[in-house]
């Protein structure tokens, strides 16, 4: 089963762009106007982010990033056969240099928190890029679907990039961090149990916040970055990596997770309809 799934996303992921955009712009057109998948989810959502905002806006908001969201998962598909050349040159790192020049120089490792804005699948390419002695590992929350989560990770490491289950991720890093220069990608802003003690406001509401990428950069004392994504035109990307701490332990317990709180706000303001809005970031508020 595993194999025909495969064979399958990857014969299918050889169709040029063209033909995946008007596909893509077909299904979001159908899904806008008469599926509406997750649709009150999104239109609640963007309800709390832009309280300000008109439902007109908002609705506009929510069809551009139906686009995006489509785009996204054929942009995934794509994934599976892009070829390295591809990649780079829809997928850039504006200041990738200078960051290598960093860890070389500093000879320790970094956080770099990402945010849900498309397209953080893409960066998987960058784990090709590092110099020896430098390894990058990913985060993630394995799929219930054990085939297509095998498939996924089998795409995501076929860069270089090691691909970790969240709950082996802090004993992982830590184990690598030991015999050399440790890079650890994490996303941040999704929502994380009611129960989860650290709590922090996000567009004005009081939520649960995963706040490991602090924790971590803070134990390990790793330099702390802000993944900043802009997707520049259809399936093109340009990403800049913001030092935000180049020693953690110097600020304030709760400091770098807010500063991560208040570059996503900003990018998500800046870009809203590239934001997955599909997942209920929201849904522990505190109660008034």
């Amino acid at each position: 089963m595993e194999k025909l799934l495969f064979s399958f996303i990857k014969l299918i992921s050889y169709l040029p762009f063209w033909f995946w955009h008007g596909f893509a712009d077909f299904i979001g057109l159908v899904n806008f106007y008469f599926i509406g998948y997750r649709k009150k989810i999104i239109m609640g959502n963007l309800d709390i982010a832009f309280p300000e905002k008109s439902k007109k806006e908002k609705e506009a908001i929510a069809r551009k990033f139906y686009q995006n969201f489509f785009d996204f998962i054929i942009e995934s598909i794509k994934a599976f056969t892009m070829s390295e050349a591809e990649l780079k040159k829809r997928y850039i790192i504006d200041n990738f240099s200078d960051v290598k020049e960093y860890l070389s120089k500093h000879q320790k490792g970094a956080i770099f928190s990402a945010t849900h804005a498309f397209n953080w699948e893409w960066m998987i390419i960058y784990g090709s890029l590092l110099p020896d002695g430098i390894k990058a590992f990913v985060s993630y929350t394995p799929l219930s679907n054990n085939a297509l989560n095998k498939l996924l990770v089998q795409n995501r490491e076929r860069f270089g990039l090691n691909v970790v289950p969240a709950k082996q991720f802090a004993e992982t890093i830590k184990s690598a961090n030991d015999k050399m220069i440790v890079i650890s990608g994490l996303i941040a802003d999704q929502s994380p149990g009611s129960a989860y003690k650290y709590r922090e406001s996000f567009f004005g509401v009081n939520v649960p916040f995963y706040n490991g990428p602090e924790r971590f950069a803070v134990e390990l004392n790793h330099s702390y970055w802000f993944l900043n994504i802009q997707k520049t035109k259809r399936s093109y990307y340009h990403l800049n990596l913001e030092l935000i701490a180049d020693n953690p332990t110097e600020f304030a317990p709760g400091e770098l997770t807010r500063i991560y709180i208040e570059k996503t706000e900003s990018l998500i303001r800046k870009f809203p309809e590239n934001y997955l809005w599909t997942h209920r970031r929201w849904k522990h508020r505190k109660k008034e």
